[in-house]
C-alpha cells in the first residue's frame, strides 16, 4: 500500500512546531510547578526550623528572667541586709553615746557653771545654763566644741539673771550631736580598760 502525503509540507511543519511549541510549554510550566512545590517545601523547612529555634530561645529567656529574678531577689535582700546592719551600727553607737556624751559633758563643764537644760532632738543639740562670768561660759564653749560628738556649737544668746542676790550669766547654746562620731575612741577605751 502507497500512502500518500496530502498534507502540505508547510502545514506539517506548523504542526510539528505546534507539537514542539505545547510540549515546551508543558515542559516550563512542569518546571515552574516543580519550583514552587519546592520553594514551599523549601519554606516549610525554613518555618519549621524558625519554630524550633523561637521554642528553644523561649525556653532560654524563661530560664534566663527565672535566674534574673532569683539575683533581683538577692540584690533585694542585701539590700535590706545593709540597711539593717547600718540600722544596728546606729543603735549600738546610741547605746554607748549618750553615756559618753553625758561623761564628756560633765568633764568639759567649768567649776562654776550649772547646765539646767540638756535637749537632742533628732541630732540638734540645746544646752541652757548659768555661769558666773562671760569668761566661764567662753571657756565651756570652747571646751564643747573640742569634744568629739559635738559639732558646730555656738553660743545663741546670753543673759544676766539675779538668782539669790548673785548676778549670774544665762546663755543658750545650739549645735549638732553625733553618737557614732566618739565610737571608735569608746571601742578603744573598752578594749583598753576603760580609759579613753
Amino acid at each position: 500500500m502507497i500512502r500518500i502525503n496530502l498534507i502540505p509540507a508547510e502545514e506539517t511543519e506548523r504542526a510539528a512546531g505546534r507539537r514542539r511549541d505545547l510540549a515546551v510549554g508543558t515542559i516550563a510550566l512542569s518546571v515552574l510547578a516543580v519550583a514552587f512545590v519546592l520553594a514551599h517545601v523549601w519554606q516549610g523547612v525554613q518555618l519549621r526550623m524558625a519554630n524550633r529555634q523561637l521554642e528553644w530561645l523561649t525556653a532560654e529567656l524563661k530560664k534566663i528572667e527565672g535566674d534574673y529574678a532569683d539575683v533581683t531577689k538577692i540584690e533585694q535582700q542585701k539590700t535590706e541586709l545593709r540597711e539593717k546592719l547600718r540600722v544596728i551600727a546606729q543603735l549600738e553607737a546610741k547605746k554607748v553615746g549618750p553615756v559618753r556624751i553625758l561623761a564628756d559633758l560633765a568633764a568639759a563643764t567649768p567649776d562654776k557653771l550649772w547646765l539646767t537644760e540638756f535637749s537632742d532632738t533628732a541630732g540638734a543639740l540645746k544646752l541652757t545654763g548659768l555661769g558666773v562670768d562671760d569668761h566661764t561660759v567662753a571657756d565651756f564653749l570652747r571646751r564643747l566644741g573640742a569634744l568629739p560628738f559635738f559639732h558646730g556649737v555656738d553660743l545663741d544668746e546670753t543673759s544676766q539673771v539675779d538668782q539669790d542676790g548673785a548676778k549670774l550669766k544665762k546663755f543658750v547654746i545650739h549645735g549638732q550631736v553625733d553618737y557614732a562620731a566618739g565610737q571608735g575612741t569608746t571601742q578603744a577605751a573598752a578594749a583598753g580598760g576603760g580609759k579613753p
